[in-house]
């Protein structure tokens, strides 16, 4: 059997040479965002209080009382939560990936490279398009773990986002 002799390198790289991500201008979401997320959280409010109040006449003002204000708390918290989030939901595009950057208590930021992304797609629920807003979808290889949805885009700069997406995943496929 004869030997093949490949010459292999596996250098180390210097990390400070790295390029830093956190530092790229990022595209923030419409504020409109916050819109959708209050009047959600809104009708939760109603319900807890239909809730409260059903509880009232079956006579459970107690058992009532306690649930709802524990679910009331709840929603407070999560009021202050999308209110403290909503500057920090903002998203860029690179010339071989995608940022996105979102959350407050838990801040998270993902970078997809164009050569994992299998497709795009808009979604808009009754909600968005009364808003005026659209949620860009992006599915990559890896599973459902690793999709990126970002919400709150006028619909234009969405449907903008997607062909630029689906022309560079198009180039690297191709």
């Amino acid at each position: 059997m004869d030997s093949v002799e490949t010459q292999f390198s596996n250098n180390t790289i210097d990390i400070a040479t790295l390029p830093n991500f956190e530092q790229v201008a990022m595209n923030p979401v419409r504020a409109k965002l916050l819109t959708k997320h209050l009047l959600q959280t809104g009708a939760w409010f109603l319900l807890i209080i239909a809730f409260g109040v059903f509880m009232y006449f079956q006579k459970e003002v107690l058992v009532g009382s306690i649930i709802s204000g524990i679910l009331m708390l709840f929603l407070i918290f999560m009021v202050f939560n999308f209110i403290k989030k909503q500057p920090r939901y903002a998203y860029a595009i690179r010339e071989k990936d995608l940022i996105y950057k979102r959350g407050f208590l838990l801040s998270k930021s993902t970078v997809v490279s164009f050569n994992r992304i299998q497709h795009v797609s808009i979604s808009r629920s009754l909600l968005d398009k009364w808003l005026d807003l659209s949620t860009l979808k992006i599915f990559t290889a890896g599973g459902s773990g690793s999709d990126v949805k970002i919400p709150g885009l006028d619909p234009t700069i969405a449907e903008k986002l997607k062909e630029t997406l689906a022309g560079k995943i198009a180039n690297e496929n191709g």
